[in-house]
């Protein structure tokens, strides 16, 4: 402690009056001796750190100091242990390759004494890493409830990262509500805050997604570009560019100081409307009438020489931007003719100004010639595909993606896992279709999903934040909606809403067995002793929307800014019935299961009827546990709560709306295949049982959201009571074409569709594999399984095919050997493609019609890779 006589003098002056203070400075400097000399107490905790360390460690520092603080827990931070008074000593350090892994963002936490004292090692390979140590101590000291051992929950720790690159994706759809966030300092301390605490370590922002044709190109909201000064937008001045550049140098610099690197996204090239003009027809492009927000004076003749003027002065602008997004397709702006020049053009000038500069191309669109000249010219460079459409579905990469984009780079790996190996895979998450609104988070998706994202050798994944398409399609200068009304918010920024799905995607991609307690104890401080029940609610009923959007969904709603499964009714049945799913390996549509009715058919894939009652069960035991979790609760007010058991409530009747629907799905499928007249009937029923789900999904919505959620174009925002409207209609249609019903042919009796009676059928069968994971190219394969079925087993295949989604599979039936309940195939030679791995499955069918398709879809991924 030291004493500054000037202060005090000060404060008796202040205090007293002026004769007073002059004894009182005497008798202070007479004893300043004695003063200075009196014991000090000892803090309980000395934080031993090198008297220079990076800004994430120094982040991680201020956590564990505020941590301390709001414990009344005294401390000190020292540069040496010899300094050291605390009962308890905290040594934070970077130590790679000694104590800590070499790989980057490693740590370790260690405990050991040194006589009487606890000592408590931190280590990081590197500043992240060391952070992250920091930040898990400072987060465990909060939950301390013994004053006596701020430790006692520690707990000792080695780590490294899972998937090395982990990243959250955000557009900038919308103007006005970007810029709310973008100008806003303290906003980006609080989300690169929750990033670091989870430990995301990419932050994506895109510019120009369907925006209208704002940030279509991006450069002149930054800067002019000498000597193109016809090329601007309107609404942006001088004064904006340089605020604009500030504030991205700003939020660059914030996401270093977190451990966190940025990617910017440059998406659209040149604004021609179409898609680019989300779904808005007042923002379509009109030659020479640019609205106030979009880019003018760019056109064919200038496009290439601009950019590569624009895009060097960009990347000297912003230099310690970590990567770019390249899009490479025509929802660019871009016509197919200047493709190809237009991105080599981009890879020139990325080499001639930043050759070390991370390229992420996107994939759709992008060619073999361009994969080409990007080798060739050396540039840094992955391909960005989107995992699974643009929603998010199974924690795998799709069995089989839908006909309609199997032969083109739309979605899914396509062809590009080929050897030799020339670049690696960034995998992206479309969630933003799916997760828009709805609270999210579930463990055992992310620890399959993470493994899903090392195919071919990669290391990367991205993300969509939750409300990612929010104002998407409104005018640029409307305000900003607010999801939840005023009344029912219990948070500052609208992402805080979302802890748990940031904590899942994050944590656990960077170790899959990240501890319970960690995800338990946040549980446990907002929701009390509802705690240990809300958490495998909320983990069940997250499952609900990742199994429409593969076993239910019409192909049609593909896209992001077209399709939201968490509020649309997905159209009129007539249309919903031609649904194939989007995995079309694993689940059978509802046409297949009218033709397996009608004796037609045999499939081991998951029948709708399973998937119905899956989606049944689910929607009882999340209502069940809302119920438990509002009782333990009782009165509490607790408005995090509230908000979770209404999304709780609103997943469940949305399952049960499809669990309902499916079977007048494949009633209607019986009814358009025999033109038996009480197929439809039987569809009506179900479609009206499917409406009254729909109607409690509203009842449970209540007032809690806004009552116009503007997520999109027209018909995409709004309210799900919008969507109960069009319901009724449809079922309206419905019953008139029954009343006016002429068969178009001869009517077929339609057998009665029965119902599952399992929610799987893996309990029929018990299989033992002889794994072959790894094989010499040129050899032929054999493949063995054991295999026994309670029933009897029928048939067993083997599916296969090269690691390329161009292809189909190929079906051998797989013989019994001498081996009892031993099958065993053999792959010839020549129907192995060596530039890719291999991936099989089993398909299977007992004596009671029952069918099974393993690897089992619910505990991993449905197929196995043979690496060549």
């Amino acid at each position: 402690m030291i004493y500054n006589p000037d202060t005090f003098i000060l404060f008796v002056i202040s205090n007293g009056n002026l004769a007073c203070s002059k004894v009182f400075k005497i008798l202070f400097l007479l004893f300043l001796p004695v003063i200075t000399a009196w014991p000090q107490s000892v803090p309980e905790i000395s934080i031993v750190t090198d008297s220079q360390y990076g800004q994430p460690v120094a982040y991680g520092l201020n956590q564990l100091k505020e941590s301390l603080q709001v414990k009344q827990i005294s401390f000190e931070q020292v540069h040496s242990l010899s300094e050291s008074r605390g009962k308890t000593v905290i040594i934070a350090g970077i130590d790679s390759g000694k104590n800590v892994s070499p790989t980057p963002e490693a740590l370790t936490i260690r405990k050991t004494r040194q006589g009487n004292r606890s000592i408590l090692l931190a280590n990081g390979s590197d500043n992240t890493g060391l952070m992250y140590a920091l930040l898990d101590i400072a987060n465990r000291i909060s939950w301390a409830d013994d004053p006596t051992n701020p430790l006692q929950y520690v707990r000792e720790a080695t780590s490294e990262p899972y998937i090395k690159e982990r990243g959250i994706a955000l557009y900038t759809m919308h103007r006005r509500y970007w810029e709310s966030r973008f100008y806003d300092e303290a906003y980006w301390e609080a989300y690169f805050g929750m990033m670091a605490k989870n430990r995301f370590n990419m932050l994506e922002i895109l510019f120009g997604y369907e925006n209208g044709g704002f940030l279509a190109p991006c450069y002149p909201y930054f800067f002019d570009v000498e000597g193109y000064p016809n090329v601007k937008i309107q609404a942006v001045s001088p004064e904006e560019q340089k605020k604009n550049v500030e504030a991205m140098h700003r939020l660059i610099a914030i996401a270093h100081a977190h451990g966190i690197n940025v990617r910017l996204g440059i998406w659209d090239h040149i604004y021609r409307g179409e898609v680019q003009a989300g779904g808005n027809p007042d923002f379509e492009y009109v030659p020479g009438k640019p609205l106030p927000w979009q880019v003018s004076g760019l056109d064919s003749t200038n496009l290439n020489v601009y950019t590569k003027v624009a895009f060097a002065k960009f990347l000297k602008t912003f230099p310690d931007v970590d990567a770019i997004l390249f899009k490479t397709n025509n929802e660019s702006g871009l016509k197919s003719s200047e493709l190809h020049e237009f991105s080599v053009n981009f890879f020139e000038t990325v080499k001639e100004n930043k050759p070390d500069l991370l390229i992420d191309i996107h994939s759709k669109g992008i060619t073999d010639t361009l994969i080409r000249s990007a080798v060739h010219l050396g540039i840094k460079f992955r391909i960005a595909p989107k995992f699974w459409m643009e929603q998010m579905g199974l924690p795998f990469s799709p069995t089989h993606v839908n006909r309609e984009d199997q032969k083109n780079r739309r979605h899914g790996y396509a062809d590009f896992l080929r050897y030799p190996q020339e670049y690696n895979m960034l995998w992206k998450l479309w969630n933003g279709g799916t997760n828009r609104v709805f609270l999210w988070g579930d463990p055992e998706y992310v620890r399959r999903f993470a493994g899903s994202s090392r195919l071919y050798n990669s290391e990367a994944y991205a993300v969509y934040e939750p409300l990612a398409t929010k104002m998407e399609s409104q005018w640029h200068d409307v305000e900003p909606f607010q999801l939840l009304p005023e009344k029912y918010q219990y948070y500052r920024y609208e992402f805080e809403r979302y802890w748990y799905f940031f904590q899942t995607f994050g944590l656990l991609g960077y170790d899959p067995q990240t501890p319970e307690d960690v995800s338990d104890k946040e549980f446990e401080k907002r929701f009390g002793n509802a705690g240990p029940i809300v958490k495998p609610a909320l983990n069940e009923a997250s499952r609900i929307l990742p199994r429409i959007v593969a076993a239910c969904y019409p192909y049609n709603f593909f896209p992001t800014t077209s399709a939201w499964v968490e509020k649309q009714r997905l159209g009129d049945l007539m249309l919903y019935a031609k649904a194939e799913g989007s995995d079309i390996q694993q689940f059978a549509s509802f046409d297949e299961e009218a033709r397996v009715v009608l004796g037609e058919l045999e499939t081991a894939k998951i029948r709708p009827s399973t998937t119905a009652l899956w989606l049944e069960q689910t929607a009882n035991s999340v209502l069940q546990k809302a119920l438990q979790a509002e009782k333990i609760a009782g009165n509490s007010g607790n408005k995090e709560l509230i908000s979770t058991v209404t999304d709780l409530r609103m997943l469940a009747y949305l399952a049960m709306y499809h669990a309902r629907r499916v079977p007048a799905a494949v009633n209607y499928c019986l009814f358009l295949r025999t033109q038996d007249i009480s197929a439809l009937n039987e569809a009506i029923a179900c479609e009206q049982s499917a409406i009254e789900a729909w109607q409690q999904l509203v009842d449970a919505a209540g007032d809690h959201y806004a009552d116009n959620i503007l997520i999109g174009k027209k018909e995409l925002s709004g309210h799900w009571r919008d969507e109960l409207r069009l319901l009724h209609r449809g079922l309206e249609k419905l019953k008139e074409r029954q009343a006016n019903f002429q068969p178009a042919g001869k009517i077929v009796k339609s057998p009665r569709y029965q119902l599952a009676t399992d929610a799987s059928n893996s309990r029929y069968f018990t299989l033992e594999e002889y794994p072959v994971s790894l094989v010499k190219t040129g050899q032929p394969i054999t493949i063995r399984v054991k295999i026994q079925a309670v029933n009897g087993l029928k048939w067993v295949r083997l599916q296969y095919r090269a690691m390329n989604q161009y292809k189909d599979f190929e079906m051998i039936p797989m013989a019994p050997t001498a081996e009892k309940d031993v099958f065993e195939v053999n792959i010839p030679s020549e129907k192995i493609d060596s530039r890719y791995d291999l991936m099989y499955l089993f398909e299977m069918m007992d004596n009671s019609g029952k069918g099974f398709i393993f690897p089992d879809l619910s505990k991993e991924t449905p197929y196995r890779i043979i690496k060549q």
